[in-house]
C-alpha cells in the first residue's frame, strides 16, 4: 500500500545583507502543494491544516520582517521542476499571502532539494548571513539526498544554518530531516500533531524576528615582525631546576587572571629549545601540557621586553609490564589498563592502556603516585597494585593463569566425512553449565575448529543442520583436547512446482515441517522457494516431513521422507479448475463461492459472466454457489485425474419466466348465468346465440365483448414486443457464451 504523507514544507531563509544599509531580516516561505496534501488527518484534509497553520503565523507576522512565497507541485503532476516564486521577497502584504495560499490546489511531487537551491539562488545567500527553517512531514520524492544538498549549500554559504521541524514523521524520515539540520549546525524539532506544528512555527517565527547585531570583532593579537622586545620564550621541566622536557603550550588572551575567547596560538618546547612566538602587548594565559599534567601560568607582554616563562610540570616515572600464564613462564600477549588510585579508591577514568607481547614489555611514562593495573589475557583478568616513583622504573610481571587448546571436528556418522559445524563453549562450575557463552567458532570440511581457553571443565554445544549435540570436556594446562562429534545423518530435498502434470515450472514457496510420531511439528524446519528456472533445494535431517507448498493464493500439502545421503525429488502440481457462468446478460457480475465437501468455504471470487475464473483445488468433491442480481444457483462437481476440469453454471431463466408464461391463461369471455329467454350477440366476426338471456343483456354482453377484444389485442401486441426484445438479448448472450466456451475449449486443450 502506498503510504500517504502529509507534507507541509516551509523554509524561512533569514538573510542579513552585508551590501545594503538595512538590518531587517528577510524570509521566504516555501509551500508544499504536492498531491498528498489531499490526504486527511482526523477527517480534515492536510491542505486545510496547512492553510490554517500558515494563516495563524502570517496574522502575527512582524511587519519589519520582509516576506516572500514560493510554491511547488501546484501546477502539474509528476513534474519535479514545478517550482514557482509567487510572491517575491518584500514588505509583507498579509492579505495577499493568505489569499494566495487559499487558492493553491495540490497536484504534483515534493522537490525539497530543488526548492532549497532555487530559494538560495534567489536571495544570493553566498553574499549574506542566512538561516533556513524547514518544516516537512515526509521525504523528498524527486532527488535522492536533500541532506547532501544542505551540506553543499552550507559549505558555499556564510553562517548558513538550517532548523528543521518534522511533522508526524517516522523514525527513518526523522533521521533524514535531522541530518539536514545537523549538517549545517541547526536544530531538529519533532511535532506530532497540528497543535505542535502551530507552536513550532510560532517559535521559529519569533527566531526570525530577532536580528542579532553584527558583532564587533575583538582585535586579535597578531604576531608582529619586529625585534625581540615583544618576544616570549617558554620551557618546561618535571621539577624546579630539573632537565627540560618536551611540552605543548597553549596561549590565550586573559582578563583579571582568567582566560577569555578561544586559543590564540600555541608553541612546542623540547629538551633543547624553548618555544617562541611574538605577541602584542597585553595580558595572557599560558597552559602547559606534559604527560597527565596541565599547568596554567598568567603573564604580561610589555613593550621592549622579552618575557621568559618556565613551567614546572610534575614528576614522572616509568612502568614496564609483561605477562605469562604462570610465574616465570613464557611471555604471552596481554592488554593492560592503568587506573589512578586516590585516597585508596580506583578512579573510573583510565589513565593509560597498552599491550605487552611475547617479545616485548608494555611500557609507559606516567605521573608519580599509586595505581592499579588490570591485565587481560584470554578469559583472565588480573589486578595488580603498584606505585610510580620519580625517575624510577617500576617493573611488573603478571601471572595470568594457565590454558590449553580445544580442537573439534564434526561428521554425520562415526568415521564419516567432516562437515561444517558451529560450536559454543560454556564453562562448567560445580557440575553446572554457565548461561554465558565463553567462546564461539566453526569447523569446516577441511579444518578443525580451534580455540585456546583456560584450564577447567566445559560443555560444547555443536550445531549442524537441525542437529544440536552437547559434549562435556576438560582442558588441561598446555595440552590439546581433541573432540570428534557425530551429529546425525542428512539427505537432500529438491522441489519444483507446476500448474499441471508435466507442465512448465512456476514460482512457489515451500515450508518443511518435521513429523514426529505421526504428528506435524508446529515449528518450521526449513523454508525456501523454487522458480521457473531452478528447483528449491535444502539439506535436512533424515526422517518424515510434510511439505506445504504455496503458489498464488493456493496451498498444497504433501508428505515426504528423507533418507541418508539420498536426494528426494518432488514436483508439486497446482491443478487448475475453470469456472464460468451462462447468463442472460454476459456482462453482468457473478459472485462465486466454492465449498469443500466438509462445508468449509475455500474460495470466493467476483467476475463477469463472460470471464472464466481459474482456481487451484485438490482432488475431491465440491459445491459452487453462483449468484447474480436475479438469483443464485448451486452446482456440485468433482476434481480428479479422470474428471473434467471445467464447469459452466447456467444462470439463465433463474425465475422460470418461460415456464410461467407458457402456463398463463388466455383472456376469458365472462360467463353469464342462463335465463329463460335467448338473444344473439356478435363477437368479432362471429354471431352467437345465447339462450336464457334477455335482449337487453345480450346487447350489454356484445359491448363488453368488443372492449375485451380490443384490450386483448393491445396486450397481445405488448407481449410480442417484450418477447422480441428478450429474444434479441438471448441471441447476444448466446453469442457471448459461445465465445467463452470456445476460449474454454482452447484452454483445456
Amino acid at each position: 500500500m502506498k503510504n500517504i504523507w502529509f507534507r507541509f514544507v516551509v523554509v524561512w531563509i533569514l538573510a542579513l545583507s552585508s551590501t545594503i544599509a538595512s538590518d531587517n531580516p528577510r524570509a521566504v516561505i516555501i509551500f508544499d502543494a504536492s498531491g498528498s496534501m489531499w490526504g486527511q488527518i482526523n477527517g480534515v484534509t492536510k491542505i486545510e491544516i496547512a492553510r490554517d497553520a500558515l494563516k495563524n503565523v502570517v496574522k502575527e507576522w512582524n511587519s519589519d520582517v520582509e516576506l516572500g512565497l514560493t510554491v511547488y507541485g501546484h501546477r502539474s503532476k509528476g513534474d519535479c521542476n514545478d517550482i514557482e516564486t509567487v510572491i517575491p521577497v518584500g514588505k509583507i502584504d498579509k492579505n495577499r499571502v493568505v489569499s494566495t495560499v487559499m487558492d493553491i490546489k495540490p497536484k504534483g511531487k515534493t522537490p525539497i532539494s530543488r526548492s532549497l537551491k532555487k530559494v538560495a539562488d534567489e536571495i544570493k545567500y553566498t553574499e549574506e548571513k542566512a538561516t533556513i527553517i524547514l518544516i516537512s512531514d515526509g521525504k523528498e520524492t524527486c532527488d535522492p539526498n536533500p541532506c547532501a544538498v544542505a551540506k553543499e549549500l552550507e559549505q558555499n554559504g556564510i553562517d548558513f544554518v538550517v532548523h528543521v521541524i518534522g511533522f508526524d514523521v517516522d523514525k527513518k524520515t526523522a533521521q533524514e530531516l535531522g541530518c539536514i539540520a545537523a549538517a549545517t549546525g541547526g536544530e531538529y524539532f519533532p511535532a506530532k500533531n497540528a497543535t505542535a506544528l502551530n507552536n513550532a512555527m510560532k517559535t521559529i517565527a519569533k527566531k526570525v524576528e530577532v536580528v542579532e547585531p553584527k558583532p564587533t570583532p575583538k582585535p586579535i593579537p597578531k604576531p608582529v615582525v619586529k625585534k625581540l622586545k615583544n618576544n616570549i620564550e617558554v620551557s618546561a621541566s618535571e621539577k624546579e631546576g630539573g632537565k627540560w622536557v618536551k611540552a605543548y603550550h597553549r596561549i590565550y588572551r586573559a582578563e583579571n587572571g582568567q582566560k577569555i575567547d578561544g586559543q590564540l596560538t600555541s608553541v612546542n618546547s623540547t629538551q633543547k629549545d624553548a618555544g617562541k612566538t611574538l605577541l602584542d602587548d597585553g595580558s595572557y594565559m599560558l597552559q602547559s601540557e606534559y604527560n597527565e599534567f596541565k599547568v596554567q601560568t598568567p603573564f604580561e607582554i610589555k613593550a621592549g621586553e622579552v618575557t621568559k616563562l618556565h613551567a614546572v610540570m610534575g614528576q614522572t616515572g616509568t612502568m614496564e609490564i609483561s605477562a605469562s600464564e604462570e610465574q616465570g613462564g613464557k611471555w604471552v600477549r596481554a592488554y593492560h589498563r592503568i587506573y589512578k588510585v586516590i585516597d585508596g579508591a580506583k578512579e573510573e577514568r583510565e589513565t593509560a592502556g597498552f599491550s605487552s607481547t611475547k617479545k616485548r614489555v608494555g611500557e609507559r611514562q606516567i605521573a608519580t603516585g599509586k595505581y592499579i593495573a588490570i591485565s587481560e589475557y584470554n578469559e583472565f583478568k588480573v589486578q595488580t597494585p603498584f606505585e610510580i616513583k620519580a625517575g624510577d622504573v617500576t617493573k611488573l610481571q603478571v601471572a595470568m593463569g594457565q590454558t590449553g587448546t580445544i580442537e573439534i571436528s564434526a561428521s554425520e556418522k562415526e568415521g564419516g566425512k567432516w562437515v561444517k559445524a558451529y560450536y559454543r563453549i560454556y564453562k562448567v562450575i560445580d557440575g553446572v553449565k554457565e548461561d554465558r557463552e565463553m567462546k564461539g567458532f566453526s569447523s569446516t570440511k577441511k579444518r578443525v575448529g580451534e580455540a585456546q581457553i583456560a584450564t577447567g571443565k566445559y560443555s560444547v554445544k555443536s550445531e549442524y543442520n537441525e542437529f544440536k549435540q552437547n559434549t562435556p570436556f576438560e582442558i588441561k594446562a598446555g595440552e590439546v583436547t581433541k573432540l570428534q562429534v557425530v551429529m546425525g545423518q542428512t539427505g537432500t530435498i529438491e522441489i519444483s512446482a507446476s500448474e499441471k502434470e508435466g507442465g512448465k515450472w512456476v514460482k512457489a514457496y515451500h515450508r518443511i515441517y518435521k513429523v514426529i510420531d505421526g504428528v506435524k511439528d508446529d515449528r518450521e524446519t526449513k523454508g525456501f522457494s523454487s522458480t521457473k528456472k531452478r528447483v528449491g533445494e535444502a539439506q535436512i535431517a533424515t526422517g518424515k516431513y510434510i511439505v506445504i507448498s504455496e503458489h498464488n493464493r493456493f496451498k498444497k500439502e504433501q508428505s515426504i521422507e528423507i533418507k541418508a545421503g539420498e536426494a528426494t525429488k518432488l514436483n508439486v502440481v497446482f491443478g487448475q479448475f475453470l469456472l464460468g457462468a451462462k447468463c442472460s446478460d454476459m456482462q453482468e457480475q457473478v459472485d462465486y463461492e466454492v465449498y469443500a465437501s466438509s462445508g468449509q468455504l475455500i474460495y470466493e471470487e467476483r467476475a463477469k459472466c463472460s470471464n472464466l475464473v481459474k482456481i487451484t483445488l485438490d482432488n475431491g468433491n465440491y459445491t459452487v454457489e453462483a449468484k447474480i442480481s436475479s438469483g443464485k444457483k448451486e452446482a456440485k462437481f468433482m476434481v480428479g485425474t479422470e474428471q473434467e476440469n471445467k464447469l459452466i453454471v447456467d444462470l439463465t431463466n433463474l425465475n422460470h419466466k418461460e415456464e410461467i408464461e407458457a402456463d398463463r391463461q388466455e383472456p376469458l369471455t365472462p360467463l353469464v348465468e342462463p335465463k329463460e329467454s335467448s338473444g344473439k350477440i356478435t363477437l368479432g366476426d362471429k354471431e352467437i346465440e345465447i339462450k336464457g338471456i334477455s335482449k337487453k343483456d345480450a346487447e350489454q354482453i356484445e359491448k363488453l365483448g368488443a372492449v375485451l377484444g380490443a384490450l386483448g389485442g393491445v396486450m397481445q401486441g405488448s407481449t410480442q414486443e417484450k418477447k422480441a426484445e428478450q429474444e434479441t438479448k438471448n441471441t447476444q448472450a448466446d453469442k457471448e457464451f459461445e465465445d467463452m466456451s470456445k476460449n474454454l475449449d482452447m484452454y483445456t486443450k
